[in-house]
């Protein structure tokens, strides 16, 4: 039986940009991109007739609708698509704005071809997918925020506290895995019951609590 290709919608409002982007992922055999889209009221219009997407590829500057009110409409409403920001902008407030929005990745459009595939497996994969400019800017911004009211009171095991550091380093289900001497389902397990106990929905609420707790240290912030 053929394997399932991955179904790509990209989305920016330069044409260069997205033909680039068609010419780099139509060379991939498990990857097929379903449409284009120039606008943000385009891309939900297109999200909404293409049931089988896996993925939107978005920048922030889109007209009409910006690439944070579209990724919040599209995990509220579809929230099995996945959304990778592809963007210029490692600002700050952006990157906040879009993480809150529950974007499932955020990469700049100066990483290589390399780095946009992986991004593209992990969240198939079910995993998140930032970039390491963009990681360190979600630490900068979480480091000193207040999510957590009693953070020592999450009671976490050692393990769980090993994968959060992995996690954190932006190390891959398989990563943890070979690292830790476990297998991936027993990764994924401890995945869900950390986002569980900590009451977070992704990577960020992680790293906000690893950072809080001072679980992971040294960081160049």
């Amino acid at each position: 039986m053929e394997a399932k290709s991955i179904k790509v919608l990209l989305a920016d409002d330069h044409e260069m940009i997205l033909d680039g982007l068609k010419l780099i992922l139509e060379q991939q055999d498990d990857i097929e991109v379903v449409g284009e889209a120039y606008d943000g009221e385009e891309v939900l219009s297109m999200v909404r007739r293409l049931p089988e997407l896996d993925i939107v590829i978005l920048d922030i500057n889109m007209p009409k609708k910006d690439g944070i009110e579209v990724t919040k409409e599209i995990k509220s409403t579809y929230p099995e698509v996945k959304v990778l920001i592809l963007s210029m902008y490692n600002r700050k407030e952006f990157v906040k704005n879009l993480v809150e929005a529950g974007t499932d990745g955020y990469i700049l459009k100066n990483a290589g071809k390399s780095e946009l595939l992986r991004a593209i497996q992990a969240l198939v994969q079910g995993e998140p997918y930032y970039g390491p400019e963009i990681t360190k800017t979600m630490m900068k911004t979480y480091q000193k925020s207040k999510v957590f009211d009693n953070p020592m009171d999450v009671n976490l095991s050692e393990r769980e506290k090993e994968v959060v550091r992995l996690i954190a380093n932006e190390a891959s289900t398989a990563e943890i895995a070979d690292k830790l001497f476990i297998s991936p389902h027993t990764v994924d397990s401890h995945r869900k019951n950390i986002l569980s106990k900590l009451d977070v929905k992704n990577t960020a609420g992680v790293v906000k609590y690893a950072l809080q707790t001072g679980i992971i240290k040294g960081f160049d912030l």
